[in-house]
């Protein structure tokens, strides 16, 4: 089974693990709320690399230190995710990401930002911010994918970015309410008693997300 965040990043947990988790939060936090600190969480990389973008592209630097400056600052994020550090000022990001997850996928960013650098620093700036993020996300790539191996070969399960970054939405939030962290939930919580009423009350406020929710992995 999958449960799906509101913009529709599949998470690849049981309905009946994820709740139990999310149970204990709630009522202080629903679970609307949490599968967006989610997208919050994942998108973070994205969102500083954008900044990065802008700031480089304002200051007109020259295309090697926009290479480095925005490599660097993506591929600083997607390990903060990958480790969960999640301290300040990192945490700080958490609400600029929640603007971001309301207009990406409209074009905003993927557009804007590379007419903006057009514009200040010409075609060879863009190329370089280009350059930096793929470079970035090849050497992350490669930490992820080995990271994820020796998890899975301790655990027996695979975790993508989606599922760590609904851990990470979790832990963020329980720390925040006075819950405990662990992600090992006992026999009783796992029992749709114990869960069934946060279910219900993210299917009546937002049916939506709840129709995405599916049996497959």
């Amino acid at each position: 089974m999958a449960i799906y965040t509101p913009r529709g990043l599949k998470i690849r947990l049981s309905k009946d693990y994820a709740f139990a988790l999310m149970a204990r939060l709630y009522p202080r936090v629903d679970a609307f709320r949490v599968l967006q600190i989610t997208e919050e969480v994942i998108n973070m990389a994205a969102v500083m690399t954008y900044i990065s973008g802008i700031v480089v592209f304002t200051m007109r630097l020259d295309p090697l230190m926009i290479t480095v400056v925005v490599g660097g600052t993506n591929f600083a994020f997607k390990m903060a995710h990958l480790f969960g550090l999640f301290i300040p000022p990192i945490t700080l990001i958490l609400p600029l990401s929640r603007v971001y997850s309301w207009v990406s996928g409209y074009g905003v960013f993927l557009i804007g930002i590379p007419v903006f650098g057009f514009f200040t620093v010409g075609w060879k700036g863009v190329v370089a911010f280009i350059v930096g993020r793929i470079v970035a996300s090849v050497f992350a790539g490669v930490i992820n994918y080995k990271f994820t191996k020796i998890v899975f070969n301790k655990t027996g399960v695979f975790l993508t970015a989606s599922e760590r970054s609904f851990f990470h939405a979790y832990r963020l939030v329980a720390d925040r309410v006075g819950v405990t962290r662990s992600l090992e939930v006992t026999d009783d919580e796992m029992d749709p008693d114990n869960w069934g009423e946060v279910f219900d009350d993210l299917m009546m406020k937002w049916p939506v997300v709840v129709s995405r929710f599916t049996e497959d992995m």
